[in-house]
């Protein structure tokens, strides 16, 4: 397991938002983890940094309202991918900072994007990790989107969505995770020990189980390229060579919207950056100073 840094990774919350941090340097890293990941995606990243680059930088890897220790959403209130960019902007308020460099993977990689794109004076570099662009479907399908979110939000209520599912312990958390991923058990042990809350009569996951109803819009094809069309902040995309398909596709689809782009291949699959970090750490570091070299 890592521990190299592990004194020097502080927790913090503010404004119901929780996050963890490492570095006091004047370049601020905001890291942005995937749908019910958590700020533990970058937990082998946080572990690789140098003394020196602790002294430059200052890295923020947060917890998206639902996810880790943040907290939940109001009951009356659901997760509208729109609003995780609102809540960047929230988060930069409560901690005062200006100006950052974005990180983001897999859906923090769409979230960090768009608030790119809307909010190009508050980001200095963008780096998406097996993740671009934003979800969109057919104008025809709409009124099904709606119908099958409603559906589904009112069978939770009847089910009581505070309800959470009872697992034996930790471990089997963890096997379970490692089923449905791309990843090693040790891997998601170190993702999901932020996720998880062991009580007396078993394990269980703290995340919102309301992450997993569908969304009731999307973007179109037109309206989410238009939302990222001519983005200036310098980006580098990382994918991992065995990352997910959808990603591959959307990087055809939509990396003509970013002006200032480069793009590389690492080992691993979708959490290549937990996977292979002093490499990914490198290429970000590089980004960040250099940008347009890879």
């Amino acid at each position: 397991m890592l521990t190299a840094n592990k004194n020097k990774i502080k927790q913090g919350k503010v404004a119901g938002f929780a996050y963890q941090e490492a570095g006091h340097g004047p370049q601020t890293v905001l890291m942005l983890h995937g749908w019910q990941d958590n700020s533990n995606s970058f937990m082998p990243i946080l572990d690789s940094l140098s003394d020196k680059v602790l002294q430059t930088h200052r890295f923020i890897a947060l917890d998206f309202a639902g996810h880790g220790k943040s907290a939940w959403r109001s009951a009356d209130a659901h997760y509208y991918f729109v609003e995780y960019v609102y809540d960047i902007l929230s988060f930069l308020r409560a901690m005062e900072i200006a100006r950052c460099n974005i990180v983001g993977h897999s859906m923090g990689a769409l979230v960090g994007g768009l608030f790119t794109s809307l909010y190009a004076e508050k980001v200095n570099t963008l780096t998406l990790i097996d993740g671009i662009g934003l979800l969109y479907q057919s104008d025809k399908n709409a009124k099904q989107q709606l119908l099958q979110a409603f559906a589904a939000r009112d069978a939770s209520e009847q089910f009581n969505n505070t309800t959470k599912r009872l697992f034996a312990d930790k471990q089997a958390i963890i096997k379970a995770r490692v089923k449905v991923s791309d990843f090693s058990e040790e891997i998601a042990a170190i993702l999901m020990e932020r996720n998880i809350e062991v009580l007396e009569e078993g394990a269980r996951l703290t995340t919102d189980p309301k992450l997993k109803l569908p969304s009731t819009t999307r973007f179109s094809c037109a309206q989410a390229h238009s939302l990222l069309q001519d983005t200036e902040t310098p980006t580098l995309a990382i994918m991992g060579t065995s990352g997910y398909a959808q990603m591959k596709h959307s990087l055809q689809q939509f990396s003509q919207c970013f002006k200032e782009f480069t793009c590389i291949e690492v080992a691993g699959g979708h959490h290549c950056h937990m996977e292979e970090p002093e490499q990914v750490l490198a290429k970000i570091l590089t980004h960040m100073t250099h940008p347009g070299v890879s």
